[in-house]
């Protein structure tokens, strides 16, 4: 039964917090230019890449489990070694960039319900946030504590190319 997958944590996280179903949605409701156009940007980039490290997350897991499988049928373990640590740091990615997440969609929200001039449709983000939150069992998404920042963890960071 293969179908559809499921949402992402970003996509889940943009639906709870600001009542749209996909992070896509808000790129039209403002003027690129414009600070909201910016900032919506901004969400619908995080969004993507909380989404790709979810599924990065998912597959690694999987494909452990598939040789955990295969060791429990006595075959030896080819990259059962560093697949913890690569679990934990891509996890450890995916929940920061969703703080991140998080906190941008709620300087979004907030924004929206301070400023006068924005048309009452977008206001209507609020309303529709606020009404999916209450639908849902558990806690909103903003009465969960703040993840710390990660340090010391290593990075793939490029280095910058000398001009020539």
């Amino acid at each position: 039964m293969h179908g559809t997958p499921p949402p992402g944590l970003g996509t889940r996280l943009v639906r709870e917090s600001l009542g749209v179903d996909s992070a896509a949605d808000l790129l039209g409701r403002h003027p690129f230019l414009s600070p909201y156009g910016q900032l919506t940007a901004l969400i619908a980039d995080a969004t993507f890449k909380v989404d790709d490290l979810d599924q990065k997350v998912h597959e690694r897991t999987a494909c452990i489990a598939r040789e955990l499988d295969s060791v429990r049928g006595g075959q030896s373990a080819a990259v059962l070694g560093t697949a913890s640590t690569e679990i934990a740091l891509l996890s450890a990615r995916r929940d920061q960039s969703a703080e991140h997440l998080r906190t941008m969609a709620g300087a979004y929200k907030r924004s929206l319900a301070n400023d006068t001039a924005v048309p009452a449709s977008v206001h209507g983000l609020a309303s529709r946030a606020e009404a999916a939150v209450s639908r849902t069992p558990g806690s909103p998404v903003s009465a969960v504590a703040p993840v710390p920042p990660i340090t010391g963890l290593p990075t793939t960071a490029v280095p910058a190319r000398r001009p020539r």
